[in-house]
């Protein structure tokens, strides 16, 4: 069986590409062939898979670089027919049998005025999702999928059980619990978007009973302004983009992650696989693998749900919690695979 894997960039660089790096390493250890499609690679690759750059396009507007890397797949796939092959895409393109996708869908729930632009990016989006060859839609998580059965309830019948991100082993051992000065943590880049306001606000009311809680901060710039107020910059460390996280980990108690909307969230599954007690939003994808639903709120529940939340995941009990590998969600792929040359559709 023949796999290809369409991504713009394919490498360990985070993300969606790190999502692809690491399904096409396990998919060659279970013995499948895989190439990928790609603009460009970065880093180095598995010796065992095949990559083809198709050529860098403009980065903007967006609508533009996905129908630029889409007619370039298509050109190619074109020239190289061949029916063993399953054409897995991660991108907006047309020609495949089967797309993961890995954000929550474009302009949902809608907000503003129509417009060209977004006129544009969802009907790439809708021709992703409905293309002639298509035989399954893979989200990676409940809560995108829950989106497309909304936005999209024509494709019902495609949409498969999400195959969430694997989790990578962390060599890092929790800290010792300190009661009497705890470390509550966030990592994330885009803090806005992932609630750091918010839990900012959960530290405040804490500090009225805990006066020594802390806070450990890190995946955006340490110069970024936040909102904390001078006296209190002194129980906030700011770690700014952490290289290894291991780091990061090892120092905290509890992680918050209280998303407006998250497709996954992997920060939230790396913490439970270390015993580390998680309290996030429902909007987050990776709610689901929070084994204590006390511990997942809806994100406008109002601040004193958050802080009694957090208080008694900081006080509970503590226990690792099993998550998936990248060699489980390869597996995963390969059944699905599997089921198209069986069913005589790839």
């Amino acid at each position: 069986m023949n796999i290809i894997q369409v991504v713009k960039r394919f490498g360990l660089c985070g993300g969606m590409e790190e999502y692809v790096f690491q399904l096409s390493k396990e998919l060659c250890n279970l013995g499948l062939s895989v190439k990928i499609l790609c603009e460009t690679q970065v880093g180095l690759s598995d010796e065992r898979i095949e990559v083809v750059q198709l050529g860098q396009t403009l980065k903007k507007p967006r609508w533009y670089s996905h129908l630029s890397f889409a007619r370039k797949v298509q050109g190619w796939v074109s020239n190289n027919q061949n029916k063993e092959q399953i054409i897995h895409s991660h991108e907006r393109i047309s020609c495949h049998n089967l797309t993961t996708i890995h954000s929550t869908l474009f302009n949902y729930p809608p907000k503003g005025f129509p417009t060209i632009r977004k006129f544009i990016n969802e009907s790439l989006e809708r021709r992703e999702l409905s293309s002639s060859g298509i035989r399954a839609i893979v989200p990676v998580s409940d809560v995108i999928s829950d989106q497309i059965k909304s936005k999209y309830p024509e494709t019902y019948k495609l949409i498969s059980t999400p195959i969430p991100p694997g989790t990578d082993y962390i060599d890092a051992t929790p800290k010792d619990f300190s009661p009497d000065s705890p470390i509550l943590s966030f990592m994330g880049k885009e803090w806005k978007r992932k609630g750091l306001t918010k839990i900012i606000s959960i530290w405040r009311e804490l500090r009225k009973t805990i006066p020594q809680i802390k806070l450990c901060l890190a995946g955006f710039d340490s110069n970024e302004k936040i909102g904390l107020k001078p006296e209190e910059e002194k129980f906030v460390s700011i770690l700014g983009v952490v290289r290894n996280k291991a780091n990061f980990y090892k120092q905290i108690d509890l992680l918050l992650h209280p998303a407006q909307r998250e497709a996954f969230g992997m920060v939230i599954a790396e913490a439970l696989s270390l015993g580390i007690p998680v309290v996030c939003s429902s909007e987050c994808g990776a709610a689901s693998v929070n084994p204590f639903k006390d511990c997942v709120l809806n994100y406008n529940s109002p601040l004193g749900h958050w802080v009694k939340a957090t208080r008694l995941a900081l006080f509970g009990s503590r226990k690792k919690t099993v998550v998936k590998s990248w060699s489980m969600v390869a597996s995963d792929y390969a059944c699905l695979y599997a089921s198209f040359h069986k069913s005589g559709r790839a």
